[in-house]
């Protein structure tokens, strides 16, 4: 029983303290000013986030610990079979899982059946740090089965697993916070690291800037894939949300939750609008 707790309990204390202190900070030096600050839309995000992480943590979480643990002492996934020294292991680990995340993330955005869940996310009308967990629960759940399957192939270390999750939590709240950076930091962190100004066009209405920016922590993945897409970009006039739906009432909680059934676009990707495409 152990094991539930060694993964759950940094993830709720980096969950629940890293949203608290970062809207604190967002409310303090926000780098603009809110497009929709009623509690209400606070309230959808914080149920989402609560409801989600009670799945995680109490649920799943022990689960699949409990399953790495399984994979090591088996001699299952590469990892396990070559033997790597610990540091080797979560060095390696973190590299691959950002990279599969990448390509996760895109996937949500190229299938069809994928973006149906996935743009509960892209439906909020704004964004910051309660939006990092504004995920539908089939989501939630559908990539917890893909990362199951990547822990087999790959056989991190129980550590490797528990790093790499607090890592893409923190960076995941960091990426979506209203927080004004100062100076040039936010351009020479996005160097190697994804940060609050990369993100923001990935959740832009305009298309190019959804179809673009998927990586979590690691910015090189976009560079070297050829989807990153921030230079040159006004982020102050930047409409974030999906143009299906620009209403608060097409956002409400029992809509967000009905959206990949009842799909204002039939669950069709983000594609190219002949306007953006001539610009």
């Amino acid at each position: 029983m152990h094991h539930i707790f060694s993964i759950a309990s940094p993830r709720n204390l980096l969950a629940f303290g890293g949203l608290a202190s970062l809207w604190a900070m967002e409310q303090c030096r926000p780098f603009k000013a809110s497009a929709d600050r009623r509690p209400a839309r606070w309230a959808r995000n914080l149920f989402l986030t609560l409801s989600n992480g009670l799945i995680v943590n109490v649920f799943l979480s022990g689960l699949i610990v409990a399953y790495v643990v399984w994979l090591r002492e088996n001699g299952v996934g590469l990892l396990n079979l070559t033997g790597c020294g610990p540091r080797t292991n979560v060095l390696l680990s973190f590299l691959f899982f950002d990279f599969i995340t990448y390509l996760w993330h895109r996937a949500y955005h190229e299938v069809p059946a994928l973006w149906r869940l996935h743009q509960v996310h892209h439906s909020d009308l704004d964004l910051d740090v309660t939006s990092a967990s504004r995920f539908h629960l089939l989501e939630i759940l559908l990539s917890t089965v893909f990362r199951t399957a990547m822990l087999t192939l790959w056989g991190p270390s129980v550590e490797a697993v528990v790093i790499f999750e607090a890592g893409l939590l923190a960076f995941a709240q960091i990426q979506h916070s209203n927080l004004k950076l100062p100076g040039l930091w936010d351009a020479r962190l996005r160097r190697l690291f994804v940060t609050p100004d990369m993100h923001r066009v990935h959740h832009s209405q305009v298309r190019s800037h959804t179809n673009s920016n998927y990586s979590t922590v690691f910015s090189f993945w976009d560079r070297w894939m050829r989807t990153y897409n921030v230079e040159g970009i006004d982020q102050v006039k930047l409409v974030i949300g999906l143009p299906e739906f620009p209403r608060r009432e097409d956002v409400t909680l029992k809509k967000i939750l009905l959206m990949p059934f009842l799909s204002a676009r039939g669950g069709a990707p983000p594609v190219e609008a002949p306007s953006e495409a001539a610009s």
